[in-house]
């Protein structure tokens, strides 16, 4: 049976050859891949230290999905679809708390309630280990809001299948 479990070590590339040399290369990326290769050093889920070693990986890694007979579609897709998210994120983080801002200066503190309820229901069932807390945290200024007009939720993640 194959073994499937990595050592941590696996994911450390080295940054020079058998002979000490190495190479610099700058780059552009887009702020939402930056966002992604901060949070894979600081998930403790890999041993990286810093952005440089999740670089050296996902270059390691995508060279060699690139170079195989048959590159993956659906991981180009999924690939992409990260920077969507991250550009989709960006543009509606703030509308929840501005929101619940606007239905609290109109004394409306029930529909400012259930659009957060609705929110931390939606939210808690999203999968994904980046994005999930990531939306979550849309819902602090929200919560804090409300505490402020006496309104103190118990929330409750939803039960994903």
């Amino acid at each position: 049976m194959p073994n499937t479990c990595f050592d941590r070590d696996d994911f450390i590339i080295p940054a020079f050859d058998g002979s000490a040399r190495t190479r610099e290369l700058t780059v552009q990326f887009h702020p939402g891949q930056v966002r992604m290769l901060e949070y894979l050093v600081d998930c403790d889920r890999f041993p990286f230290h810093q952005v440089a070693d999740v670089v050296r990986c996902c270059v390691c890694l995508g060279i060699e999905a690139l170079l195989s007979p048959f590159p993956s579609p659906y991981a180009l897709i999924e690939a992409r679809m990260n920077i969507l998210q991250d550009e989709r994120f960006e543009r509606q983080k703030d509308v929840l708390g501005e929101s619940v801002q606007k239905y609290l200066a109109a004394g409306d503190v029930e529909s400012a309630r259930r659009v957060v309820t609705l929110s931390f229901q939606e939210y808690s069932r999203i999968q994904h280990p980046y994005w999930k807390p990531l939306w979550l945290s849309t819902l602090e200024a929200p919560l804090e809001m409300l505490r402020q007009r006496g309104v103190n939720l118990k929330l409750v993640a939803a039960q994903g299948k």
